[in-house]
Parts: structure tokens; C-alpha cells; sequence
């Protein structure tokens, strides 16, 4: 994830209460504003599932960049 996207997830997310899992966090961003096909949404729903307790964990769980995300 680049650091843009990263930026971007952040500021979508920045009131999730956590723990959440990756359902969750996706309809998060989507319900503040970002589009499906945004970088931001491609490298969220490109997260293994799990329930993430904190932003690093996130961070941590996507490490390609969107634009290299299968479609």
C-alpha cells in the first residue's frame, strides 16, 4: 500500500471503533464517502479476513499497492 493510499485509508477510518473485521472496515470507507474502485477500498478488501484490533494492523495486512490488486 502506498503511503497516499495508507493516508487515505486513515482518514476513512478514523472513527472505526475496533476491533472490526474486514467487512466491517470495508463498509466503513465505503459509508464515508470512498468509491469501490478507489485505491483506498481495493487494498482494503484485498486483507486476508480477520478481526483487526488497531490501524497498524491494517496497515500491516495489505502490502501491495492497489494498482497491483487483482480485479
Amino acid at each position: 500500500m502506498s503511503a497516499d493510499t495508507f493516508a487515505e485509508v486513515r482518514e476513512l477510518l478514523e472513527d472505526l471503533d475496533f476491533p472490526a473485521d474486514k467487512d466491517a472496515i470495508v463498509r466503513h470507507a465505503t459509508g464515508h464517502g470512498a468509491q469501490e474502485d478507489s485505491p483506498a477500498v481495493r487494498a482494503l478488501r484485498g486483507m486476508p479476513l480477520a478481526a483487526y484490533r488497531n490501524m497498524s494492523e491494517i496497515r500491516s495486512s495489505v502490502d501491495l499497492r492497489p494498482e497491483e490488486l487483482p480485479d
